[in-house]
């Protein structure tokens, strides 16, 4: 594997990530790249932003960036993958260039360096067209199911970027927790700073140095013996942040093996709905439908 870097100039100034890649790697590498490989080795995790790993093709990248691309061909190549089937009942929201979809447990949203697993954009991709441009704006951790947004028209970047920067988007999940602590209160909030706890795991814990802030709300929605069902808000969106503040609260999620919960057959964490307001000022609220697995537990 070879890596390469690049110091963004004025040439390169405000361009999408994926296309800061193409250029890097098309100049370094005997043959270059397609654009294609370009955009696939940044959702594949090869492509880091000033020191941090970045899977968001459509990225910004500003003068005096520093961009550095892990390149393995091997991780390339093509293959053929049969997606699990996602239906239209799958599709939540689908107007103006926007479109919300329920992505089903245990499905990484992008591609990842596994080129035999299943993953979200490819499913879907299956279901619209493999020519239909979709935009990646955020992810759900591959065990976590429920709303996620994609942009199907490159013009609504803009817009939907301004939602996400601004917290213009208001997230919801559901999650069923084992209680070793019980909840400090009906309503309470968790402010902190996290950072990565191992190197070389994607694993995270708080921290009091500098750290990434991150911001949750949460509420006690119900409590059956030693299970709670509780509503998790996060103002900010930090890798594994509800799975984190939850642990280290004593509430730690069934399924969460990386955090302390306790065996189930999947992670009990539901992006339960996803509320925006669309360009012409309409409030859109759309809710995934409750799994299976917390209506068994908790009669919903």
């Amino acid at each position: 594997m070879a890596s390469y870097t690049l110091k963004t100039g004025n040439e390169l100034k405000d361009q999408r990530l994926d296309k800061v890649v193409h250029a890097l790697l098309n100049e370094k590498v005997p043959g270059g790249i397609s654009k294609s490989m370009a955009r696939k080795l940044v959702m594949v995790g090869a492509a880091y932003l000033n020191g941090s790993r970045c899977r968001i093709a459509s990225k910004p990248v500003f003068k005096g960036s520093e961009v550095r691309v892990e390149y393995n061909p091997e991780k390339l190549r093509p293959i053929q993958l049969e997606f699990p089937s996602l239906t239209q009942k799958d599709i939540l929201f689908n107007e103006g260039g926007l479109i919300v979809v329920n992505k089903p447990a245990n499905m990484p949203t992008v591609a990842t360096l596994d080129n035999a697993r299943d993953n979200l954009v490819a499913a879907l991709k299956t279901l619209l067209g493999k020519d239909q441009y979709l935009g990646i704006h955020h992810r759900l951790d591959a065990p976590t199911s429920g709303c996620i947004l994609f942009t199907l028209d490159e013009k609504m970047n803009a817009f939907v970027a301004e939602l996400f920067r601004e917290s213009l988007i208001q997230k919801e999940y559901l999650a069923v927790c084992k209680v070793i602590n019980p909840p400090p209160a009906q309503n309470w909030e968790i402010k902190n700073q996290l950072e990565r706890a191992e190197k070389k795991r994607n694993i995270y814990r708080s921290t009091k140095g500098e750290g990434d802030f991150a911001y949750s709300r949460f509420e006690l929605l119900q409590k059956k013996g030693d299970l709670a069902l509780i509503k998790a808000m996060p103002i900010t969106g930090r890798t594994h942040q509800l799975r984190v503040h939850l642990s280290e609260q004593g509430l730690p999620i069934l399924g969460d093996k990386a955090y302390g919960g306790p065996q189930a057959q999947r992670l009990l964490l539901h992006a339960h709905t996803l509320s925006f307001r669309l360009p012409d000022g309409r409030e859109v609220v759309v809710e995934a439908p409750i799994p299976d697995e917390f209506k068994r537990l908790f009669g919903l």
